[in-house]
Formats: structure tokens, sequence, C-alpha cells
């Protein structure tokens, strides 16, 4: 669940059975989750179509009423997750690495897929811009080149929506004339 929405430990802790809601792909955040502090935090996220199919599996193995915790305890609780965390961990051959690095590693991804700051900032519940532009310095430069073609597209109005309709509606005119 944290890699693949970049929610805190808190807030997949945090959510019951209204939270998830698989047919619309979301996860809600809301101020009822006892683990969100500021109203940034905030927010609905998306469940991936490989998260989907996890939790699909959790909920046939943990039914979770609307009230009802997802991770159920011993599932939902921070102890038992950190001792899972450090088996799964070592058995892998990964060292110092936290449950919190999930969310890292989601933001990193994002930096890498191209995902814009503004919708990082959402999707990561951070307050300012400036907490998420950390994760860019993993974004690769070759994005620096596709940006700049962007702009130039729309500097010379090549990216001008209503022009292309135009100008489509015009030919598929003259074709029918």
């Amino acid at each position: 669940m944290l890699i693949y929405t970049g929610l805190r430990v808190g807030e997949a802790q945090g959510l019951v059975g209204e939270d998830v809601r698989l047919a619309e792909r979301r996860v809600s955040i809301h101020e009822g989750n006892r683990h969100v502090k500021t109203l940034s935090s905030v927010r609905d996220v998306p469940i991936p179509e490989p998260l989907a199919e996890i939790l699909g599996n959790h909920f046939v193995r943990f039914p979770a009423g609307p009230a009802d915790p997802v991770f159920p305890p011993p599932l939902g609780d921070y102890r038992t997750l950190r001792r899972t965390w450090g088996r799964i961990c070592e058995a892998a051959g990964v060292h110092a690495a936290t449950l919190h690095d999930c969310r890292h590693t989601f933001g990193v991804h994002c930096a890498q897929a191209g995902v814009p700051i503004a919708r990082l900032q959402k999707l990561l519940g951070h307050s300012t811009p400036a907490m998420a532009l950390r994760y860019m310095k993993h974004a690769p430069e070759a994005y620096f080149a596709e940006d700049a073609a962007k702009v130039a597209a729309s500097l010379t109005g090549e990216l001008d929506r209503e022009r292309e309709a135009r100008v489509a509606a015009a030919r598929a005119s003259l074709r029918t004339a």
C-alpha cells in the first residue's frame, strides 16, 4: 500500500473500509483519519491496478465493513509492521531501510516518471511545493528537452487546440462538399 500510494504509515494504519474504494480506484485520506494532522494531508489517492489486485485479495482474507480498520491488528500495529519489515529487508539483503522509505520510493518514482510538482505535492499530501521539490533531484534531465519542446509548441501556437479543431472541421467540410 505504501509504495504504490506514497501514504504515510499512520495514514494507512488509520484507513477504514469506507476509505478504500476499489471500484473507483481511490483511497480517501480525510480529517476523520486519526493520523491526518493538516488540511493539506486531506486528499484522494489513486489505486493503481497492481495494488487493486493486492487489496482485493486482502479484503477476501480480512473483510472490512465501512467503519472497520482496513489493516486490523496485528497488521495495523506499528511494532508488528516494523518487525515484519525488518525481516523482509533482511531476507532481501536490504540494510537500513525504513517503512517511511516506501513513501520516499514512491516520490522518487513519481519524479522519474515526470509527475509535475503540483501533482506530486497533492499525491503526497505535502503542505507546500517546497516539500515535494526534494524528489525532483531524481527527475531525469531528459525531461528538460521534452519540457522545452512543449514550451516552444505553446509559444508558436502549435498547442492551440481551438485552432486545431477549426482546421480539422474545415478540412472535413471540404471533403464532404
